[in-house]
């Protein structure tokens, strides 16, 4: 326990079963990037309910922007910041990509000042004196440009870069620069153009393209930009992977959903938001930590392949367990992001029970009925209980079309086995195809039921015709029908004036309006929606299960009505922020009323 929270106890401060708060400093919630950051901090978090993980997401704001308007919506979005800052948490994970530009300033801000004596960890920064977690660049760029080099023959590379605020972008070119001179390239002026390292840079991509034909190899300093690259090689009628090489960084769930998929650098055993956790609880506990950079590889994909295993030239006994889950990490690179519990079936070892025992049993030579069965159960349960979520679909079918070559050529002395086995594959690529157009029909059915929640929401939340309609208590309830499954919505007494030049100040307290519970909304009564800002994510009224919240401001303007917490999850990435917008924009037009 830390001394923080040891001394809250002394003065009365904690409840909610004392748990640990853990905040999570982000920006862009909408970017890959940011979701599998928290993601991977998320599921990282040691198991129990004494832990809750409190992310506070803004926006990134470099102050350079043409438009105001833009830059003042982002200042007051960053707002939660403060606002965060004043609740008690016992650890803090920062992850800013324009820390590099905030530098000293953010460290003197008032939300760093407020958590000054609790463990720190930041995040893909240089933070001087500060304990950090950050990729090693250098390793999984080394990787790509070898093998562009020496097994693509490639002479003719390009980057496009990142802001100069952001250290990893920085690092990642002069890496990039250092890889190819030490193979006898150049990386002239012209063959670099930087972008916002989102995927709105598809102006800058087009440029570059223009700027060298004939080129060979492009590295993306992340995954978003290759997005906007992949829109302009389409623009100039170019393929990836067959036109031009390409490979991005971060290897997020965008590497894998592109069309080509995406070669990436990733982590090769844990993410940076795994470790930075990690540490940060070490810490928390007393134990001495020190800054880490987190190893990278390559992830090879249709954009570039990479051939690990070549199972044509191996034996039958060479196949072993690694090279087994190396298959497995390889086709299901999102799953190492996901702490295992006994509440959930271990898809890893079970991947490895399948494929070892068909395996197995062709190096015996026999297979029983009842193993023939028990296999084809495992390769069911392994798909009905969400395989499919965490894959790169094409390198899936790839590996089992190798491991069915492999068998098969092993001779006519192992037909019967080699039957059986080819038998439980087929069953396996069955269960792949329904779970994919299960999958594609429910996100086809979420996708219109939210648009018809959302319209309906906005109807009778903004509808004055009537007597008692458009009020506080009908725009609470219609949350409800947004169908968010846990969330809390708090309100200031009074609306708080963001100031962009002057600090903002907010009150001491703040209202719980009601709590959603499992898709069911709890209003709290009056007497006891009073409570102060420090306590908002330790209240008794919020879901026990909870683990962990988003929480983003509601405002209109540059008025600000209090904030909005919603339960980790996909839909909160979807439409959190966009139902934020909604009830400032609702409370404002109620109170214009």
């Amino acid at each position: 326990m830390s001394k923080l929270t040891q001394t809250m106890r002394k003065e009365g401060k904690r409840s909610a079963g004392d748990r640990r708060i853990i905040g999570l400093v982000v920006e862009d919630l909408f970017a890959d990037y940011t979701r599998e950051i928290i993601h991977s901090v998320y599921h990282s978090m040691p198991p129990g309910r004494g832990y809750r993980l409190v992310v506070m997401a803004g926006r990134y704001d470099d102050n350079s922007y043409d438009d105001d308007n833009m830059h003042a919506y982002r200042a007051v979005c960053n707002s939660i910041y403060q606002l965060g800052g004043a609740s008690d948490i016992d650890g803090l994970i920062v992850s800013l990509g324009s820390l590099n530009y905030l530098g000293e300033s953010f460290l003197s801000s008032p939300l760093m000042r407020r958590f000054q004596d609790i463990p720190k960890v930041f995040i893909a920064t240089e933070m001087e004196g500060c304990v950090t977690v950050k990729y090693d660049n250098e390793t999984g760029i080394e990787e790509a440009v070898d093998i562009l080099v020496n097994v693509y023959s490639a002479r003719h590379f390009c980057m496009l870069g990142g802001r100069d605020d952001n250290p990893d972008a920085l690092s990642r070119r002069e890496i990039f620069r250092s890889c190819l001179e030490k193979n006898g390239l150049s990386f002239p002026p012209e063959a670099y153009m930087a972008s916002d390292m989102s995927d709105n840079c598809v102006e800058e991509a087009l440029e570059l393209l223009d700027r060298n034909p004939g080129v060979q190899a492009i590295f993306c300093v992340n995954d978003a930009v290759a997005k906007g690259l992949y829109r302009a090689l389409e623009k100039r009628h170019l393929v990836p992977g067959t036109d031009v090489k390409v490979f991005g960084f971060d290897n997020t769930c965008m590497s894998g959903e592109l069309i080509p998929s995406l070669a990436s650098v990733g982590s090769k055993e844990m993410t940076v938001g795994q470790r930075a956790m990690e540490i940060l609880i070490d810490w928390m506990n007393g134990e001495p930590v020190t800054s880490e950079l987190v190893p990278t590889m390559l992830y090879g994909r249709r954009s570039l392949e990479v051939e690990v295993y070549n199972f044509l030239t191996l034996d039958l006994d060479q196949v072993t367990d690694d090279i087994i889950y190396h298959v497995f990490d390889d086709c299901f690179y999102r799953y190492r992001n996901e702490r295992y519990n006994r509440e959930n079936v271990n898809l890893k070892r079970l991947f490895y029970e399948f494929i070892s025992r068909i395996l197995n049993a062709v190096r015996r030579r026999y297979m029983s009925q009842e193993e023939f069965d028990e296999l084809g159960r495992l390769s069911d349960i392994f798909i009905d209980n969400g395989a499919m979520e965490y894959t790169d679909i094409r390198k899936l079918v790839m590996s089992i079309d190798r491991f069915q070559i492999f068998l098969n050529m092993k001779g006519a002395d192992l037909m019967a086995i080699s039957l059986m086995a080819n038998r439980l594959f087929l069953r396996l690529r069955t269960k792949i195809i329904f779970a994919l157009s299960k999958q594609k029909e429910r996100i086809s059915r979420k996708v219109s039921s939210d648009r018809e929640r959302l319209q309906f929401f906005l109807t009778e939340s903004t509808d004055y015709t009537g007597e008692g309609r458009g009020s506080f208590e009908e725009i609470i309830e219609g949350i409800a029908k947004l169908e968010l499954k846990n969330a809390a919505l708090y309100l200031f007494e009074e609306p708080v004036e963001f100031k962009q030049k002057d600090k903002t100040v907010f009150p001491d307290t703040i209202y719980l309006k009601c709590v959603l519970k499992d898709g069911d909304i709890h209003m709290i009564s009056k007497d006891r929606q009073k409570g102060p800002v420090r306590e908002m994510f330790i209240r008794e009224e919020l879901p026990s299960r909870s683990r962990g919240y988003v929480t983003v401001p509601v405002f209109y303007g540059t008025t600000i009505y209090g904030a909005l917490a919603c339960e980790i999850s996909e839909d909160t990435f979807d439409r959190g922020e966009f139902i934020a917008d909604q009830l400032g924009r609702a409370i404002h037009i109620q109170l214009k009323q």
